[in-house]
């Protein structure tokens, strides 16, 4: 039985299928993000070694990952572990689930949010996996000289806003725009991609003052416009999970 989005071809394939309403352009659109768009949406991208995938007509590379926020890593990663066990369960029930078919487990780690969904352990992870795909850009380049380089993130974690500390309330504060967090950006400038294409399916905001914040699913990010915003810093102490 598969797990929903294991692999990097689950990635693409998902990304092909977002809707152009749950689709943004950060800071703006371009050609170039336009180009990875089309790329996507076309099934231009063909599976290669390293980069993951190439669209040599469109002189395109893209190399895929994926990111969370659990506090754990490895071994110790409650969520994971919890839904590796809700897979089995499902398998040891008998049911008859298509070969083809993607089983999405979404897990109660039991952990207290704040130590399941935590926004220090997301800080870390993604800026530690792109910047373990970084180091080999130089090398992708060189393999492929005149293409440009995408990375595409598929990223596991839920929304946060920076709270008001002991004198506000649950649900108040200022909502995380994970697109201009000034700790987000510094990785995605250094990591030696043109277009950056960040899939964030999970996340979900809700505020007292504002109700239901509308969040895109896929952002596609053109790194050189991308060195010309406004970056925000945001204090790590006072970030909570939306599902706190």
């Amino acid at each position: 039985m598969k797990r929903a989005y294991k692999d990097e071809q689950d990635i693409v394939d998902h990304a092909a299928d977002i809707d152009d309403a749950e689709v943004c352009f950060y800071p703006e659109e371009s050609p170039l993000a336009h180009r990875f768009l089309s790329a996507l949406r076309d099934g231009g991208f063909e599976k290669r070694e390293r980069p993951d995938f190439e669209d040599n007509g469109a002189s395109l590379l893209l190399e895929a990952m994926q990111v969370d926020d659990h506090a754990g890593s490895g071994k110790k990663d409650k969520t994971r572990a919890r839904e590796a066990s809700l897979l089995r369960e499902i398998e040891a029930a008998g049911l008859d689930v298509p070969p083809d078919v993607r089983v999405l487990a979404l897990a109660d780690s039991g952990l207290p949010a704040g130590r399941d969904h935590n926004y220090r352990a997301y800080v870390r992870h993604f800026t530690a996996t792109v910047d373990q795909h970084a180091r080999n850009a130089e090398t992708y380049r060189a393999e492929r000289p005149g293409h440009d380089l995408g990375f595409i993130v598929f990223d596991e974690s839920t929304s946060y806003f920076e709270g008001l500390g002991a004198f506000g309330q649950p649900g108040e504060g200022r909502p995380h725009v994970w697109l201009n967090d000034s700790v987000f950006v510094d990785a995605i400038l250094q990591s030696g991609a043109d277009c950056f294409v960040w899939m964030t399916p999970y996340k979900r905001l809700e505020t007292i003052q504002t109700g239901v914040v509308p969040l895109p699913a896929m952002t596609i990010i053109d790194v050189a416009l991308l060195r010309q915003a406004d970056h925000v810093v945001y204090d790590a102490g006072r970030m909570v999970s939306s599902e706190e």
